[in-house]
């Protein structure tokens, strides 16, 4: 059931906003609009049952809304409704009509559910009730407290189990009050969002620093982050950290920085102690290091103190500056992006580096994993951040900060000019790949004319420009962050084919020796690096059902199966981005009951830098009617994220067999970052393990069997991994 209300968070979270209207909206909650539509307006549908309007069945009214299982494999079904909430009290009610007929395995309920500005703040679908059989019309009520905090209320009417279900008739209240016309209320701005001094530029120019006062820079970014994230005045939003930064660092070179550094912390405000029985059963499995306050040299007695009374002082439940998503993993609010940045302004490159540092440092789960220390890297950031005063350099020492963090996820995530003058504009129309430690031919795009050119699948690729390819491979690596080398040469090879002119001379081997050739470029930014034009599905021999999941439709996967279930073995490759989430879809099919599969690291709001493991995540059902044939599923480096999630989720059907090599090693929830100048990244959210524990952050999704492509194979044609699959199948 536990899967249901997830599953339900992650579609509500994507919903809409009922109505534009600024003052005294009213809503569809008696289902009457939409006559001539699937859902009555405004509604929609959750799960998979079917859902619609019923014209024959109502409590009152012309209409009311349906729900039936029909049949369906999956769990729930339902319809739902948002509503913005700009209103004020301290309890909801929402009260409504269901009429039910064989209700069974499950229940039938009214469902409110009220959230945050990035989190869950009450939810309840009265499943406690367990509302089965059939009846008539009833009225049913929910009630959950309500508060300020909330931003979107949701209601609607779900259905589990079997059965069919008509909902209508329905009313929110708030403190015995309709919402319908009810005046709205602006909530009132939070003190940082009114602080606009500094909103085109920070005005702050440290000329050249001394190795002391560089000392001083990064003991001030350690001390930034640890406030940003500590300190109960922040997280109530009375402080625009960026703008307290602009204001202190002009004094960076004073003599008495360090009783300035004091002062500035203690008007900030006092704090209180934390409550030593919260969260004291709590156990973090990661917990940042705050030796550095008593190691640092520049920082006075008095300075030290107040940084560990403000680390231990009790903390909010909600911060200013970030959040929980609904997977766990941080959101990053309120951070101003300064898109026209000034790239000569000390105070917003400092401040950059200085933003990016914390959230790594606070809220990175796999900051363990890195191979460089990341309190030296804050030092050795500095002088090259004082030093980029253009764009481009700029960037480049962003992207340098990011490579460190080790993570597939992480890399600057927009179209940039800098960077796309840096890489080359244009493209090749040929594709390469590493393998066999060589850069190999792999494809023809579109723009290739390839009845005139002696190029071959299955080419050697040895010099670009005259310019030895790998001592171009060794330069771009620099440039593609990643979790682990394969990965990073999955990227390197989208980079050495790149110019800013119409064409690259290439020289290349084949079996009957070199040969030099003048390929045409295209715009980079039309070059489909990913796409294969591969089907969804296809049966194989007769027998094999083949599933590719990059190219899924929604919900076409159930009626795939229908079709493989009697097959001999079936062969997921996931060397793609799955486009429907197979975690629970697909698992349900092959596997003959519950099965642990994994497990997350989540951080914490009250001990920053702090993480705790979640209970183990299950899929599957008790199901004696599962997939009895051979499962192969297949992986590679370009199997990432969502596809090493699914991989670990099916790999535990009874007769599954991973075949590839190391995936892109960045399992887990994005968090998005907002860096000055408009720059967008991210990195992973949280920590994804295996029930035992095992990491699969860098190293990737492990085989059952190791097998990677050879160039012989690429100049047969072969795919050599799914050959292996299908020859298995048959053993």
């Amino acid at each position: 059931m536990k899967s249901i209300v997830l599953t339900l968070f992650s579609i509500l979270f994507l919903l809409s906003t009922a109505q534009s209207q600024t003052s005294g909206p009213t809503f569809n909650l008696d289902f009457e609009e939409g006559a001539n539509t699937e859902l009555p307006t405004e509604w929609f549908k959750m799960g998979h049952f079917n859902a619609s309007v019923d014209k024959s069945i109502f409590q009152s009214g012309k209409q009311s809304g349906f729900v039936e299982s029909a049949g369906s494999k999956e769990e729930f079904g339902g319809i739902g409704y948002g509503i913005p909430s700009k209103y004020i009290g301290k309890e909801i009610t929402l009260s409504g009509y269901i009429k039910i007929e064989n209700v069974s395995d499950g229940f039938v309920g009214l469902m409110l559910r009220l959230d945050g500005k990035s989190q869950p703040m009450g939810f309840d679908n009265m499943q406690d009730r367990q509302i089965t059989g059939t009846h008539d019309w009833k009225m049913y009520t929910v009630t959950l407290p309500y508060s300020e905090k909330v931003d979107r209320i949701i209601v609607g009417g779900l259905l589990v189990g079997k059965g069919k279900a008509w909902f209508d008739n329905f009313e929110v209240t708030i403190d015995g009050k309709t919402v319908q016309g009810m005046p709205v209320v602006e909530k009132p701005k939070a003190k940082a969002d009114l602080d606009n001094e500094f909103e085109e530029a920070s005005n702050v120019d440290l000329g050249t620093l001394n190795q002391e006062e560089e000392y001083r820079l990064y003991t001030l970014g350690r001390v930034w982050g640890l406030l940003k994230y500590h300190h109960p005045e922040i997280a109530r939003g009375n402080y625009n950290w960026d703008n307290e930064l602009f204001r202190i660092l002009p004094y960076l070179k004073e003599e008495d920085f360090s009783n300035r550094l004091k002062e500035w912390i203690v008007n900030i405000g006092p704090v209180a102690d934390v409550n030593p029985t919260k969260n004291a059963d709590k156990k973090y499995e990661i917990t940042v290091d705050h030796s550095w306050i008593n190691e640092n040299s520049f920082l006075s007695k008095g300075t030290k103190n107040l940084l560990h009374q403000i680390i231990n002082s009790k903390k909010e439940d909600e911060h200013y500056y970030y959040a929980a998503e609904r997977a766990g993993n941080p959101s990053f609010e309120n951070e101003r992006l300064y898109k026209n940045m000034n790239f000569e302004d000390d105070g917003m490159r400092i401040l950059s580096l200085f933003r990016y540092w914390a959230m790594v440092e606070y809220f990175f789960p796999y900051k363990h994993l890195m191979d460089k220390d990341w309190d030296n890297t804050l030092r050795t950031a500095i002088p090259q951040m004082m030093d980029a005063k253009d764009g481009l350099a700029y960037k480049l020492v962003v992207l340098n900060l990011i490579y460190t963090i080790q993570d597939t996820h992480a890399n600057i995530w927009m179209r940039d000019e800098d960077l796309n003058d840096f890489y080359g504009k244009f493209g090749a129309s040929i594709g390469i790949n590493w393998i066999e430690e060589k850069w190999v031919v792999t494809r023809f795009f579109t723009e290739f004319d390839s009845t005139s050119s002696m190029i071959a699948i299955g080419d050697i690729v040895t010099h670009v420009n005259g310019v030895d390819i790998q001592t171009l491979a060794a330069e771009k690596i620099a440039y593609c962050p990643a979790s682990n080398v394969p990965t990073q040469m999955r990227d390197v090879a989208k980079r050495l084919l790149r110019t800013n002119e119409t064409a690259l001379q290439l020289t290349l081997k084949n079996e009957n020796g070199t040969f030099e050739e003048s390929v045409s470029t295209i715009l980079n930014e039309g070059i489909n690096y990913w796409g294969k034009g591969t089907l969804s599905h296809n049966l194989i021999d007769g027998n094999i059902g083949y599933i590719y999941p990059g190219a899924l439709e929604t919900d076409e996967i159930h009626d795939i199966m229908e079709k493989f279930e009697n097959t001999r073995a079936l062969i997921v490759d996931l060397r793609s981005y799955p486009s429907d989430f197979l975690v629970y879809k697909l698992a349900q099919y092959l596997l003959p009951s519950k099965t642990e599969f994994a497990k997350f690291t989540e951080p914490s709001i009250q001990h920053p830098g702090s993480f705790s493991m979640t209970e183990i995540f299950e899929n599957g059902s008790d199901n004696p009617e599962y997939y009895k044939g051979k499962v192969f599923i297949l992986i590679n480096e370009t199997t990432q994220s969502q596809a090493e999630y699914t991989t670990m989720a099916l790999r535990n059907a009874p007769k599954a067999t991973v075949i590839g090599s190391t995936t892109a090693g960045a399992d887990g929830n994005v968090s998005m970052i907002r860096l000055p100048g408009g720059i967008r990244t991210m990195f992973s959210g949280i920590g994804v393990y295996y029930p035992d524990g095992t990491e699969t952050q860098r190293i990737g999704i492990v085989p059952d069997i190791q097998k990677e492509p050879t160039i012989e194979g690429i100049r047969s044609g072969k795919d050599e991994l799914l050959e292996l699959a299908i020859k298995m199948s048959s053993e």
